[in-house]
């Protein structure tokens, strides 16, 4: 069984000149490494994936600083806030191996919106609070196969 954890980014500001450069406030940085820290330490991920956006890569940066171990990191622009999930779980399910462990560090539309599809079959999406993780487990990226274990909060 695969194990898919797919966290939000911090809280972020507000303002920006586009909503690819908003940055994570204080409080938001603190959220994603009180959550790495507290229930993702003890996980060697496979592969973790990021949104290119500037609160994303700042959020992995605090899951790194939390020393979080991973094995292969890479940014890609399939996670981000509008993309369709059906990319995302072309991509998953494109992975080579049993049992790996991954995960995103993404956005609160895009997280609710692929835990909805694995889980539920439908892209209606769950809210996601900042810093939270959604943990899926699965045996097949593919719409309604997954298995809802919980969504873990810093």
């Amino acid at each position: 069984m695969h194990q898919l954890y797919i966290m939000r980014h911090g809280q972020a500001h507000m303002q920006a000149p586009s909503d690819e450069l908003r940055e994570l406030t204080e409080l938001g940085a603190k959220q994603v490494f009180n959550s790495a820290r507290q229930h993702l330490s003890a996980i060697r991920f496979d592969h973790v994936f990021v949104s290119p956006y500037v609160r994303a890569q700042q959020s992995f940066a605090q899951v790194k600083a939390a020393q979080v171990a991973f094995s292969h990191v890479q940014t890609v622009s399939w996670i981000t806030p509008d993309v369709a999930t059906s990319a995302a779980i072309d991509e998953l399910a494109a992975l080579p191996g049993d049992g790996l462990k991954i995960l995103l560090v993404c956005h609160q539309t895009f997280a609710g919106r692929l835990a909805s599809q694995l889980c539920e079959g439908h892209e209606q999406g769950m809210q996601v609070d900042t810093g939270a993780i959604i943990n899926i487990q699965t045996e097949v990226f593919a719409r309604q196969c997954g298995i809802f274990q919980n969504m873990l909060v810093g």
